[in-house]
């Protein structure tokens, strides 16, 4: 029994090694303005799965051969009935105790206020730009996209902001030879609107390893431990 075990444990692993060390082919589309909308596919071998989404419903596709199966992620029965008990359990709690969940509500109200995220914007200057960019620039290679569309108009509040974005674009447009890759800067109003495809191969190991070998950086761990700093001097 033990040795079933442990060539079940055995395979398991096997198994997800080669899950990650398998090549996925992917198509990303998304538009954004006011509202986000997005789909996006991904297949390994003859099994591909679809998702998309936008502000008013989300579905899910399983596609396997010429099978394809729906999977609406709105009609999920289970949720609903979870949803619909704790709508109850809810409801009796504050006709019982009223007065009790009026007082909570003001205590977490004051919480709230406190525990709001608070950006520390010295943390965008030049030494921090830089290391998220490399970061970008590497992560484009590993994605090995076979192309990329993108149409992107925005503006910082402040232009000093929006000189320093440029001068990164630019310089990420001569790293990678995609004629359809334009930003533009609308110098009248903050704003932000964007909308772009992208497809290719990639292996999800080599992304693994880089997200973490970016997130465990010294100057990324400087940066988490400025954000902590900067929103526990509120508690």
């Amino acid at each position: 029994m033990l040795q079933f075990l442990f060539l079940f444990l055995i395979f398991v692993i096997f198994f997800i090694i080669l899950l990650l060390v398998f090549p996925y082919h992917y198509a990303f589309n998304f538009e954004y303005k006011k509202h986000l909308k997005l789909s996006f596919s991904c297949s390994l071998l003859f099994v591909q799965l679809i998702f998309s989404a936008d502000s008013e419903r989300r579905s899910l596709f399983l596609k396997v051969l010429n099978f394809k199966k729906e999977l609406n992620l709105e009609d999920n029965n289970l949720a609903k009935f979870i949803e619909n008990k704790s709508k109850k359990v809810i409801k009796e709690k504050i006709t019982n105790k009223i007065a009790k969940n009026k007082k909570r509500k003001q205590e977490e109200s004051r919480t709230q206020s406190k525990s709001n995220f608070n950006f520390d914007f010295r943390l965008i200057n030049k030494k921090n730009l830089k290391h998220i960019f490399k970061f970008i620039v590497k992560l484009l290679k590993i994605l090995k996209m076979d192309y990329l569309k993108l149409d992107i108009i925005f503006s910082f509040a402040d232009p000093y902001y929006n000189g320093i974005f440029l001068a990164y674009y630019y310089t990420l447009k001569e790293l990678f030879d995609y004629p359809d890759f334009k930003v533009r800067i609308n110098w009248q109003e903050v704003m932000f609107e964007a909308e772009g495809s992208t497809g290719g191969k990639i292996i999800p190991l080599q992304i693994i390893v880089h997200f973490l070998k970016f997130i465990f950086s010294i100057r990324s761990l400087k940066i988490f431990w400025q954000v902590y700093k900067s929103n526990s001097k509120k508690g």
